[in-house]
């Protein structure tokens, strides 16, 4: 129903593991389904969230991100996009509605072939054309962008809906910002997602300097901060370790980091709600819930299981 970009120019900002802390929190609190699209080279929220085993096997049967880039874009198929959608996902126990399109380390090889090819207009189609698709079955689509402006990362913070920028109160982070408005002010018909606000994302409490970064991003309130911070903790730390046993929801985000990122998670959709234009679809039987599309039902399927 609605697609967001999560995206910090600078790396290192915790990005991926609060995609993933989203994506369960909205799945195991609000009863929410997503599907995260790893568009990060590194394919950090792909290793987080499913076996190395199963996202090796399907990088063998082409069913990676830039597999699908490649069949639309540089070859012109026609694509079933489900079939790269993989639903062995997370490793929290008896969580639904969880899917993931797995990321690629031949992303900027595709950028490049892009570039030659001169397909730019090319790829915003065809990525439009996946989240239009994709909105029609799930809650939130959750693009987990390579930090920095890239040909990939700039058609998903053109074409995806809102844009969630995760920032580190350090310096450097917070130089990123700057680097992103200046962007985002370029070319404003070639259009450019909602900015949904900043997350303050690895903080220190108990460190001064993180404490007085936080108090000056607050203070500009054209960067629209979420109230709750989540912390530097080691609970975070290993929940973005892929674990071959399945965990609860509360062991996996425990104590006051859990708290925070189910803060950050209900803020987010009260920000998404705030905006009546977005998340208005209705959903239709899910082909990503199942092998085979089956017969619409009079009310949206059960996801399975992870």
């Amino acid at each position: 129903m609605t697609s967001i970009a999560i995206m910090n120019s600078k790396g290192g900002v915790g990005k991926s593991t609060l995609t993933m802390a989203i994506a369960e929190t909205l799945a195991e609190h609000h009863g929410k389904s997503s599907l995260i699209i790893d568009s990060d080279g590194q394919m950090s929220v792909s290793l987080m969230m499913t076996p190395g085993r199963l996202l090796a096997e399907r990088a063998e049967s082409n069913l990676s991100l830039v597999n699908y880039f490649v069949q639309k874009v540089l070859e012109d198929k026609e694509v079933d996009w489900p079939q790269f959608v993989c639903r062995e996902v997370s490793d929290v126990e008896e969580i639904g509605g969880m899917f993931l399109i797995q990321g690629d380390m031949d992303l900027p090889l595709l950028e490049r072939e892009i570039a030659i090819a001169n397909k730019f207009t090319h790829m915003r189609t065809a990525a439009r054309e996946l989240l239009t698709a994709a909105k029609q079955y799930v809650d939130v689509v959750l693009v987990d962008c390579a930090p920095g402006i890239s040909v990939m990362t700039e058609t998903w913070l053109r074409e995806c809906d809102q844009h969630l920028i995760p920032v580190k109160p350090d310096f450097l982070a917070i130089s990123g910002l700057e680097y992103l408005r200046r962007f985002r002010s370029r070319n404003p018909e070639m259009g450019f997602a909602n900015q949904l606000g900043i997350v303050i994302n690895m903080m220190e409490p108990t460190a001064p300097e993180d404490r007085a970064m936080a108090a000056h991003l607050r203070e500009d309130e054209a960067l629209h901060c979420f109230d709750a911070a989540v912390p530097m903790a080691s609970i975070i730390q290993r929940a973005s370790l892929f674990s071959q046993e399945s965990r609860s929801y509360l062991a996996k985000y425990a104590g006051a980091p859990g708290q925070a990122v189910r803060a950050v998670t209900h803020e987010l959709l009260e920000r998404i709600k705030a905006k009546p234009e977005i998340g208005s679809g209705t959903h239709e039987t899910s082909p990503i819930a199942h092998p085979t599309p089956a017969p619409s039902p009079p009310s949206p399927p059960p996801v399975p299981n992870a």
